[in-house]
């Protein structure tokens, strides 16, 4: 569902629905529970450089309803809206060789506003049995990833249970995938081409004149797992089995295993864990991860960039990661390391970033070949306000990479790092601001004389009603 609106209106709608005094009266009536948010981006500064995204103004909108159980069932609705604002963006900055449209903001390629019912989902609970299908935001290890103004939806029907102590099982079907407003970004920007960074195909490519290039899916719009997968709309399959299991049932330990089955595409299996200990007067946490992914079918190979990518031969990728945080009553500090191998990297569709190294631009450990290390720190001033800070160090890939996926391949002749400040200030509960930093070199800088830098400003507020 598709269609233009006005900003206010939604916004008037959301405060009267879940203002804090009619969200408790619900709540107290047993009305069931309202949640709205509105959230508005601008991209303050960029290195001028025509690769890092220059002009950008946009609002993102949610409303959503749950309604009360009714014989242990209850419906949930959710209704998202993104689009310019105020007419403040310059679509036109892709004629410019020094500016950049900030694609990842929008769902439409001029900016309209787009709205979509992402979430209608019906849940069944009972005891120690839980059954939910529809339309949702399916949180899971390999399909959740960074949002902007509307996040990737799928649509899944599953069964979970925590009949045993300590452990929950899950067994799902995804067969249904709305790519949400960052999905060109993680392609183009972030991923550069090489098929590994959440989205496979790009919703359009914008050419260096400026012109769009036709053929692409369109976002806000819930496509078949299997065309989300290859850009391929004639593609059919089941969609993707998927078999959770999580263990806390001893203090401190947490441990995960997930296995994604998606016939003719690829077989991903995913195990995680975390232990916690207190030592003196700080917190220790030590997180350990492995990632195994093959392929299953010619599908990837039949639409590996018209056979001239790296997955012509199929998937054959592994990664490993290690991570320590240790904590303090007003800082945190963590270090993290990755390593992938395999003859390809990570071929990742549906919208997963589970890696320890990741950072706001930059996810180059699902690349073929890469050792990454990430430092960072958390510093809170006060309860409110706190700045974070982190680096990234990504060894030059075997993946090969193009610019918004199209002109010549790019090879990597550096290691890619990204520096990454944020302050963020929560005046009240409901309202978060935030300014962020970002300055990134790519690995393939310099290939094919390309300045592939970054400098990026960027300031985000929310509201939660």
């Amino acid at each position: 569902m598709k269609n233009k609106l006005k900003l206010l209106p939604i916004a008037i709608a959301a405060c009267t629905l879940a203002s804090p005094l009619s969200a408790k009266e619900e709540a107290s009536a047993d009305k069931g529970k309202v949640e709205a948010e509105l959230k508005f981006m601008h991209i303050l500064s960029d290195a001028e450089n025509g690769y890092d995204p220059s002009e950008g103004t946009a609002y993102g909108a949610k409303l959503k309803y749950t309604t009360p159980a009714w014989n242990n069932v209850k419906l949930g609705m959710g209704y998202y809206s993104a689009g310019d604002f105020l007419n403040q963006t310059d679509f036109d900055a892709g004629f410019d060789s020094d500016k950049r449209l900030a694609r990842g903001m929008f769902v439409d390629p001029d900016g309209d506003e787009t709205s979509l019912l992402g979430e209608f989902y019906l849940g069944f609970a009972i005891d120690k049995l839980q059954i939910v299908g529809g339309r949702q935001r399916y949180m899971t290890p390999l399909t959740t990833i960074t949002a902007s103004t509307m996040p990737n939806f799928h649509e899944a029907y599953g069964i979970s249970t925590t009949a045993v102590p300590g452990l929950k099982l899950s067994l799902d079907q995804v067969v249904r995938m709305s790519l949400g407003a960052r999905a060109a970004t993680d392609f183009g920007l972030i991923g550069e081409g090489t098929q590994t960074a959440g989205a496979v195909r790009p919703p359009e490519v914008r050419l260096a004149d400026g012109t769009i290039r036709p053929g692409g899916l369109e976002q806000a719009k819930f496509h078949e797992i299997s065309t989300i997968a290859t850009g391929d709309e004639t593609t059919s399959t089941d969609g993707i089995t998927v078999v959770g299991a999580t263990y806390s049932g001893l203090k401190n330990l947490k441990a995960s295993a997930w296995n994604y089955y998606a016939g003719d595409i690829s077989n991903t299996f995913y195990i995680d864990g975390s232990y916690a200990l207190p030592l003196g007067g700080v917190k220790l946490k030590f997180d350990a991860q492995y990632l195994n992914q093959t392929d299953d079918g010619t599908l990837v190979q039949d639409n590996a960039w018209g056979g001239t990518g790296n997955f012509t031969d199929g998937i054959d990728y592994n990664l490993f990661g290690l991570k320590a945080t240790v904590k303090g009553k007003k800082w945190m500090a963590f270090a993290a390391y990755n390593d992938s191998s395999g003859d390809t990297g990570m071929y990742n569709s549906w919208g997963g970033d589970p890696a320890y190294t990741s950072s706001i631009f930059s996810r180059n450990a699902y690349r073929e070949n890469v050792s990454a290390y990430k430092i960072g720190a958390k510093y809170n001033f006060l309860k409110n306000l706190f700045l974070m800070a982190s680096y990234a160090d990504y060894g030059q890939s075997d993946s090969v990479g193009r610019i918004s996926g199209v002109g010549p391949h790019l090879e990597a002749l550096t290691d890619a790092d990204e520096l990454d400040v944020v302050l963020v200030w929560k005046p009240i509960k409901s309202t978060m601001l935030k300014l962020f930093y970002a300055d990134r070199t790519s690995e393939y800088d310099g290939s094919n004389g390309k300045e592939l830098t970054q400098e990026h400003l960027r300031f985000v507020a929310s509201y939660k009603f």
